[in-house]
């Protein structure tokens, strides 16, 4: 599995420092956020790295009144549902993302724009066949993937995620690009049915030889690789690690919000801890169960474990954003194995050292708030068993084929 970039807000000199790192790399550009001038100045820079680029129209809602994305060439000046979708509106905004975007900006795959999905239901299918359709009148010369922006209702439904099932895999695409709205607008995840709809949403896509890419991912969505997704996307702010909806009913830049602080990620732990809590551990002595693996020691992190109380040491924003996404990079390389079994095995055992671990850090007063895994772990754990009871057999059949 692999960890592309979701670019965001202020995400540019993080993307470009990590792809120096790494050596290469994929970085899904956000029209929210960047002008065509920007993004052409960005892609120089990221090919200079050997990195690659795909580029998410960010179509969801098309009466947005997000006023970065109108002043974008393809986005429709005066939107009609009907008429756009039955007309030649779609038609030129594939065009125009073709001609203007795409192949200048030499994207790897094209990223099919379509409507956010809150429940199922033939509109949305009538319209994604009449995109879909219209793609007919070029030719592509490199892989479709299709956006599926679904939303909370019906991923904690079964019927419903079925029938979604049923609807993508009569579309002649060559991928997914699965963007899901967490229930309540909760980092972590703990409702257990979201989770699992989630996990066979992507494996029933995977088993139909597509290749599958979740958009606005977090580190609790290396539970993926078990149904062998392609991808996870993460960035810096919270707002490209789960999909910020509101923002695309809201207008001017995009805002932070909220109180900023600035938040150190321990891999196995797979908890999020604020630099005042680490003094906490330093205090008690056990900051060195906190302090990372060897394998996962970079300059961005280092400083908060030189002997130093951690609220002393200069441990910037941007340091903590970078290790975290270096960290989840190396955990998503690490956590897809050679078998089915081998891949359940290591997910279990890295969800069950981190419950241990967030307890034990629990009980000596460390607490990673709405970041802390103990309140998720059994979820993921269930999860695990859930998906094995209902796809484990054939998956441990055609692993190698997936």
């Amino acid at each position: 599995m692999e960890l592309f970039l979701q670019m965001g807000y202020q995400m540019k000199a993080h993307s470009l420092d990590l792809l120096s790192k790494w050596s290469e790399g994929t970085v899904i550009l956000s029209p929210k956020n960047m002008t065509l001038d920007q993004m052409k100045s960005m892609v120089n820079d990221i090919q200079q790295r050997n990195g690659s680029v795909l580029i998410d129209s960010q179509f969801y809602m098309p009466r947005t009144s997000q006023e970065k994305l109108h002043l974008h060439s393809f986005w429709p000046q005066d939107y009609d549902t009907n008429t756009f979708f039955n007309g030649r509106g779609i038609k030129e905004m594939i065009r125009i993302l073709l001609d203007e975007y795409i192949y200048p900006l030499e994207a790897s795959a094209f990223i099919i724009p379509t409507l956010y999905l809150e429940n199922t239901n033939e509109d949305w299918n009538n319209i994604t066949e009449r995109i879909i359709s219209s793609l007919s009148n070029f030719q592509l010369l490199i892989p479709k993937y299709l956006t599926v922006c679904v939303g909370e209702e019906l991923l904690k439904n079964e019927e419903s995620t079925h029938l979604l099932i049923e609807q993508l895999e009569n579309y002649p695409v060559n991928g997914f690009y699965i963007i899901p709205t967490h229930p309540d607008n909760r980092y972590l995840v703990e409702d257990v049915s979201w989770l699992l709809n989630l996990l066979d949403l992507v494996s029933g896509l995977k088993l139909l030889g597509k290749k599958v890419i979740v958009g606005y991912s977090n580190h609790q969505l290396l539970l993926l690789s078990l149904a062998k997704v392609d991808a996870i996307c993460a960035g810096s702010w919270l707002k490209t690690r789960m999909f910020p909806l509101g923002d695309f009913n809201q207008s001017g830049d995009e805002q932070v919000g909220g109180r900023r602080s600035t938040w150190y990620y321990c891999p196995q732990a797979l908890s999020e801890y604020q630099v005042p809590f680490l003094d906490i551990a330093y205090r008690l002595g056990i900051l060195h169960d906190i302090k990372f693996s060897e394998a996962y020691e970079t300059e961005y992190s280092a400083i908060l474990f030189n002997g130093a109380q951690p609220t002393t040491v200069n441990f910037k924003e941007k340091h903590a954003f970078r290790h975290y996404l270096n960290s989840l990079k190396m955990q998503c390389l690490e956590v897809s194995k050679e078998t089915y079994e081998d891949t359940k095995s290591y997910l279990k055992m890295i969800f069950e050292t981190a419950i241990d671990l967030t307890s034990y850090f629990r009980k000596n007063g460390v607490r990673g708030k709405h970041r802390d895994f103990n309140d998720v772990g059994e979820s993921n754990l269930s999860v695990l068993d859930a998906f094995d009871n209902i796809r484990g057999l054939i998956y441990n059949t055609k692993w190698q084929k997936i």
